[in-house]
């Protein structure tokens, strides 16, 4: 063997190892550009919906609508910020607590004495855990910079794009051939509403679980309902396992309050969930796209998986572009049903 034939091989694994290195931190920015996308579609929607019910022009509502938004993030931050900052040594205390009374209330079980630690072993690991609390720290302040950094890049990106959305649309149906630019704009317009629906879809269900939340969890007197009805709105973003996640900090909190509580808020949670799948769902699926649970379910894990959080959190939109590329593309124009699914219908 050569040093020729030899050399061809090596090049090729250097070059799949480094696509392979390249791709979750390529993947995780498409992803960040994409998130932008689609706050550029909601921007879009608010500002076309003030242009159709009023006298404003396009540019003057994109203005008010951007300046409303910035205004509602600033006192949004400003709110959880003040909650944070006078609550975070209650709330540290109070999950310490929580966790120590929960670990006793186990132990009374025998089947669990041997698998949980006791109060001292409780009280070391909590010490060893504030020994690292710096390292902690770091990491978590590194991952806020982060986090805002996107956010940042999102803002901007969904900006621009909604305030010249044709310019972008028409540089993206000039890379298609003539014959087939119709069609790429008559794709580009079901994407729009599409996502546009999803997102009032999501929205409204946002709204209606984070006052749902904060109002039970207020008569269930469980500590910062307004904070963790915020959360509980927040997740609600991502379907399936949004709620999952919400109702973690509020059994903790609840568990200092007392076990009762802590069932009671297990109990609302589920009835909540129930009232989310069967009323409010329904009430707003006129506006809200319909997408199937086992395949959004799938896309979580799948994108999880690959790019982490923003990932899952990006999973469901993308569902949403598939299944119109796939009802339009391939279903109606390569096996020519005139009837591809219900994303492409208003």
């Amino acid at each position: 063997m050569n040093f020729r034939s030899l050399l061809w091989p090596l090049l090729i694994a250097a070059l799949i190892f480094a696509a392979s290195g390249l791709l979750v931190p390529s993947l995780s920015v498409l992803l960040l550009v994409f998130a932008g996308l689609l706050f550029g579609v909601f921007i879009n929607g608010l500002a076309d919906f003030a242009t159709r019910h009023s006298p404003l022009s396009y540019r003057l509502a994109f203005a008010l609508v951007v300046t409303v938004l910035l205004l509602m993030i600033g006192g949004g931050i400003y709110y959880l910020g003040a909650q944070m900052v006078q609550h975070v040594d209650e709330l540290w205390s109070q999950l310490q607590t929580s966790l120590q009374d929960a670990t006793e209330r186990l132990r009374q079980y025998k089947f669990s004495k041997q698998y949980l630690p006791d109060s001292e072993q409780v009280q070391t690991l909590m010490s060893q855990q504030g020994e690292s609390a710096v390292a902690s720290l770091m990491g978590g302040l590194r991952s806020v910079g982060w986090a805002m950094t996107g956010a940042i890049v999102i803002f901007f990106v969904g900006a621009y794009a909604a305030y010249e959305p044709r310019l972008y649309c028409r540089g993206l149906t000039k890379l298609f051939p003539k014959e087939r630019r119709g069609r790429v704009s008559d794709v580009l317009e079901q994407l729009r509403s599409a996502l546009g629906r999803w997102i009032v879809g999501r929205v409204m269900s946002m709204t209606l679980v984070g006052i749902l939340t904060a109002i039970g969890l207020w008569f269930l007197d469980v500590p910062l309902p307004i904070t963790l009805g915020v959360v509980a709105a927040l997740l609600t973003f991502i379907p399936n396992i949004g709620p999952l996640l919400a109702a973690v900090p509020q059994v903790l909190l609840a568990l200092n309050v007392g076990t009762e509580t802590a069932i009671y808020v297990i109990i609302f949670n589920l009835a909540l969930q129930g009232i989310e799948s069967y009323l409010i769902t329904p009430m707003i699926q006129r506006h809200e796209v319909t997408l199937p649970p086992i395949l959004t379910i799938a896309a979580q894990l799948w994108m999880g998986v690959i790019a982490g959080v923003i990932g899952i959190m990006m999973a469901a939109p993308l569902v949403v572009v598939l299944m119109v590329l796939i009802q339009m593309l391939y279903i109606h124009d390569r096996l020519g049903d005139s009837h591809p699914g219900e994303l492409t219908t208003d």
